[in-house]
């Protein structure tokens, strides 16, 4: 009787998983982390002839602006990045200004990542299927693996649907003849398309290739002859050649973390914590030490500040505070305030101050125009100064000879004696 009653509740709940859900078929994704944020990315070089047109970000690491040709780059102002009338996004360069070089190395590094990992998947549903050529096929979700090239001659089509895998290794190259097409008929999306190459790609005249193109280190260039299509990315370790394209696809859209941190140093008698200097990015408080998710773009990190401390920022953003956060691309940003040592002075009418400005040449002058810079009792205070008055001496002769009798000396030595009282 249980075994009955746990055997219709088996059978209830896969049905209602069954009317309910969409499992996906084939591998697990391939993650491009940072690398999903080009349509094209390349060690080396990017080039193109002709009118090309291509809609998403391009990049080249760790080769510098100059092996981007063809396109009639425009730099932004910022430096950062540059524009063309052939891209619809930003142009990325290694030698382009701070944070770029870094932003660029990471998505390199996680192309490669991507690579290894795609090429790297164990237990292939299909090994050398119809030797590697694929003209005319169907195929369904899954991960084929190729010890030789592969040649699509005519039409391929792909099967699966919007949720669905598919990874190609190929040890050798990979074609796709003139004219010819990749057909997504259940609506397969190309971001879910991978084609591990170690050859060469090439993708002939007027061809229609669908999927993200991960080429290997070493002999992997990929090029798009005269009018070919791409649906997708190509991702190369090596050049990449373009002759009047067309490229667009899904861009991974992966907010970036940004993590601020605060840090008091209070090593000359200062008292202020972490929380007595509020955070912000851009208008949006933050906390201290705290990852934050804000979209891709370039923001301003403040606080609110005391005239006691210094301030010097650290990390990913610049000495002002300035920083850009990229999509899929976590940062940080630290903000220290060290307080500033106590000087003693004199005001000038006796009492002694302690003013936090060891550079002040002119103590009176100085605190006559900063009374809060100027402590005393730990109190912030005005300074007062009081004017001292200049005194001019007076000189008072000594008196003359008066010509007294002898009998009157005694006068004479008692008026010189009071008048030594005010010399």
């Amino acid at each position: 009787m249980n075994k009955k009653i746990i055997g219709v509740l088996v059978l209830f709940m896969f049905c209602l998983i069954g009317s309910n859900t969409v499992l996906a078929a084939g591998p697990a994704t391939v993650n491009l982390r940072s690398a999903g944020n080009f349509i094209l990315l390349s060690k080396t070089a990017i080039s193109t002839t002709g009118t090309t047109a291509i809609t998403g970000d391009i990049g080249v690491s760790p080769a510098a602006a100059t092996y981007i040709t063809g396109f009639s780059p425009t730099m932004n102002s910022s430096n950062k990045y540059s524009t063309s009338i052939y891209v619809t996004g930003k142009i990325y360069a290694a030698n382009y200004a701070v944070p770029t070089p870094s932003y660029m190395t990471t998505a390199v590094s996680d192309m490669q990542t991507a690579y290894v990992d795609a090429t790297g998947r164990a237990l292939p549903d299909f090994t050398n299927l119809y030797s590697g050529n694929l003209g005319s096929q169907s195929l369904v979700p899954g991960l084929y693996k190729f010890t030789t090239g592969v040649t699509i001659p005519t039409d391929l089509t792909l099967t699966g649907g919007p949720s669905d895998v598919y990874i190609f290794q190929i040890d050798g190259n990979l074609s796709i003849a003139s004219a010819t097409k990749i057909l997504l008929p259940n609506g397969a999306l190309s971001s879910n398309i991978f084609w591990a190459v170690a050859g060469t790609t090439t993708l002939n005249t007027t061809s229609t290739f669908e999927g993200i193109i991960l080429a290997g280190p070493a002999t992997s260039t990929i090029a798009m002859n005269n009018g070919a299509t791409l649906h997708g990315k190509a991702l190369g370790q090596k050049d990449i050649t373009l002759d009047a394209n067309i490229i667009s696809g899904v861009v991974s859209v992966v907010n970036p973390h940004l993590t601020v941190t605060k840090v008091v140093v209070n090593n000359n008698s200062g008292t202020n914590v972490v929380s007595d200097f509020p955070l912000f990015v851009g208008a949006t408080s933050v906390i201290s030490g705290v990852s934050n998710s804000f979209p891709a773009g370039d923001y301003v990190i403040t606080e609110t500040t005391n005239s006691g401390y210094n301030q010097s920022f650290s990390g990913d953003c610049d000495t002002n505070g300035n920083i850009t956060l990229y999509s899929g691309i976590d940062m940080t940003c630290t903000i220290t305030n060290d307080d500033i040592a106590e000087v003693s002075h004199s005001s000038g009418g006796g009492t002694t101050y302690g003013c936090k400005d060891p550079t002040a040449t002119n103590y009176n002058a100085f605190v006559s125009s900063n009374p809060s810079l100027c402590v005393y009792a730990n109190t912030v205070k005005a300074v007062v100064t009081t004017p001292v008055v200049a005194q001019t001496p007076v000189i008072i002769p000594k008196l003359p000879k008066t010509g007294f009798p002898p009998q009157e000396k005694w006068y004479e030595s008692l008026l010189n004696n009071i008048l030594n009282l005010f010399r």
